[in-house]
């Protein structure tokens, strides 16, 4: 089966049980189109099940109930797996209609992950991808071009000047100073030498440095 598949971003939803719905439109060769809404579920951290049960296809004007083969089904799953698996835990906006039930989406801009020691901050500007040059620099000094990616479109890397564009430039100055104070945070949080507090105060007590380990010392506080 020669299909292109496009996983529609906007219609992707997250459930209370935490099943996920979304629209996946396939196209032939001969650009036919067929519009399909399904659902699915992670059963580890890169893997999810396609609810066979539960498709729909799009005729005549409504919704109704579809039976897809084994190689449909695979195809509508891995247009949703990689989606859901890098991007599940920004579903946090409350975007449901009293109808419909409880449904989370993903906020516009939004934080995707946060960096290591030494590694680079990941934010989500509308359907782009941005990597900041470091933990505390969005951009070398002096550069105003910078590299993103689509989402959905992983192999492409595409490029816009941030001077040309101010609006999208405030939003995602924006998220990587909330990157930035969520990093600093984290690093001031532990001592030096990278321990927990609580890994530390042990091993003072162990040391001779001090008459209680963690635990006796918070006790001793309460």
């Amino acid at each position: 089966m020669n299909l292109h598949i496009k996983l529609n971003l906007n219609s992707v939803r997250k459930f209370p049980d935490g099943t996920f719905g979304a629209q996946v439109i396939t196209s032939d060769a001969d650009d036919n189109h067929a519009f399909y809404a399904c659902k699915v579920r992670r059963i580890a951290p890169y893997e999810i099940e396609l609810d066979r049960s539960n498709i729909h296809e799009f005729i005549a004007g409504r919704w109704q109930t579809a039976t897809v083969n084994d190689a449909l089904a695979k195809k509508l799953t891995g247009s949703m797996r990689s989606f859901i698996s890098s991007y599940a835990h920004l579903f946090t906006k409350d975007v449901s209609e009293g109808r419909d039930g409880k449904q989370f989406g993903m906020w516009t801009d939004a934080v995707v992950a946060i960096a290591d020691s030494g590694g680079k901050h990941k934010l989500k500007i509308g359907d782009k991808i941005f990597v900041s040059r470091d933990t505390i620099s969005l951009l070398a000094n002096g550069q105003n071009t910078i590299e993103y990616r689509l989402i959905g479109d992983s192999l492409r890397i595409l490029s816009l000047n941030l001077a040309d564009n101010p609006c999208l430039a405030k939003r995602l100055n924006k998220q990587f100073d909330v990157a930035k104070k969520k990093y600093m945070a984290g690093r001031n949080s532990r001592p030096i030498g990278g321990m927990s507090w609580a890994a530390n105060q042990n091993d003072r007590k162990e040391f001779g440095k001090s008459r209680y380990n963690h635990r006796e010392l918070q006790r001793d506080r309460a």
